[in-house]
């Protein structure tokens, strides 16, 4: 991934992250303490005050678990629940599909960090179906939505028929919800209690679609919560105090969850403005939740340096990164709708897009490679 700062700094418009405009470092800040100081939050330390339970009780409530836990990154989260479903299992192996973060963006921390194993399931393109899943594993992780396929989603009767796959074969499923909240509107508005039903553990991020600076939350049984506190500190996690993450988080989620159907809609709407530009496809189209990729013909690096003209034609930043797929025959970028995005024209988007995809057919055919990202 290249970016050149200065060019993304000068554009009028970015969609890359953060999705809900740019602020800076020290105005984010200045906003917490604004917060904590309207709402009388005090100092806590070691993850053990109320501002920390509040968080944790609003979350569980949500997601229809008896508890629920903050950590300071999925990344910790994910590989606890893992751990503690093996525990529970005997079994050393998870399921995972192809294109699941812990595959891709987490060194192989399940096997170096927690001696676990996976065995991949599912197809690269597509989201995992009940098929897929297979008996004699510690646990199964179901992504929602699945972010390498531009944020597709299995069809509620799908999951439905997912989560009974899997009490048949006795086999415990985690979601890794790291943008659940953005699947309400896909799955006829049901509740997130609804979706999470049937998963033994949850892991909600409260950075990518809400824009905390940072934390995630695993929800689970009460014995499973308790057993993962005990994984938080001998992982390093008891963080000495839990802010600015965990206010910022109550300060912000439900504002965007408020404003998450209208971040789908936004999303749908741009599809729509940008399926028809020839050289560039939309996955999935309609996109599924607030997400969605564009597919161009070409390497990363060829887009990216298509982006940064784009960029310097029309002022609009496409996005940080170009996912390369199929060898390098195609890759994808990113768009994410949040608040940056609700009121900018897509005129000014088809247009930056236009002149990505022009450049892209004018640019030199590179050999594609071998392998598949």
């Amino acid at each position: 991934m290249t970016i050149d700062a200065k060019l993304r700094a000068g554009c009028e418009i970015s969609l890359g992250f953060p999705h809900h405009g740019v602020v800076t470092a020290a105005d984010h800040l200045r906003a917490v303490a604004s917060y904590m100081d309207a709402e009388g939050l005090e100092a806590e330390m070691y993850l053990g005050g109320p501002m920390v339970a509040a968080l944790e009780a609003k979350i569980a409530d949500l997601l229809g678990k008896p508890a629920a836990m903050w950590c300071p990154t999925g990344t910790m989260a994910q590989g606890i629940a893992a751990r503690i479903h093996s525990g529970a299992t005997g079994s050393r192996t998870i399921q995972i599909h192809p294109t699941s973060h812990l595959e891709l963006h987490e060194e192989r921390g399940y096997h170096f960090a927690h001696g676990l194993d996976a065995t991949l399931i599912g197809q690269w393109s597509s989201p995992l179906t009940a098929d897929d899943l297979q008996p004699g594993a510690a646990c199964a992780f179901i992504e929602l939505p699945q972010r390498h396929n531009g944020g597709a989603l299995p069809a509620w009767d799908e999951l439905q028929a997912i989560k009974a796959r899997a009490r048949a074969l006795n086999l415990p499923l985690h979601l890794d919800g790291a943008r659940l909240w953005s699947t309400r509107p896909f799955y006829g508005d049901r509740s997130y209690a609804g979706i999470c039903d049937g998963f033994a553990s949850v892991y909600v991020s409260l950075y990518k679609d809400i824009g905390a600076l940072g934390g995630a939350v695993l929800a689970g049984e009460v014995d499973f919560i308790a057993e993962a506190r005990l994984w938080v500190a001998r992982l390093g996690g008891r963080i000495v105090s839990p802010v600015p993450m965990v206010p910022d988080a109550l300060r912000l989620i439900e504002r965007r969850l408020e404003l998450m159907p209208a971040f789908v809609a936004r999303a749908g709407m741009l599809a729509a403005a940008l399926s028809g530009i020839e050289g560039v496809a939309v996955t999935p189209d309609p996109p599924h939740v607030n997400m969605l990729h564009l597919r161009v013909p070409c390497d990363a690096a060829t887009a990216e340096r298509a982006r940064d003209e784009a960029a310097r034609q029309t002022g609009v930043w496409l996005g940080n990164r170009f996912w390369d797929l199929e060898g390098g025959a195609v890759c994808a970028l990113e768009i994410t709708a949040g608040e940056a995005l609700l009121d900018v024209p897509d005129a000014r988007l088809a247009e930056a897009v236009s002149v990505l995809a022009r450049e892209i057919a004018a640019a030199p055919i590179r050999p594609a490679q071998t392998t598949e990202a």
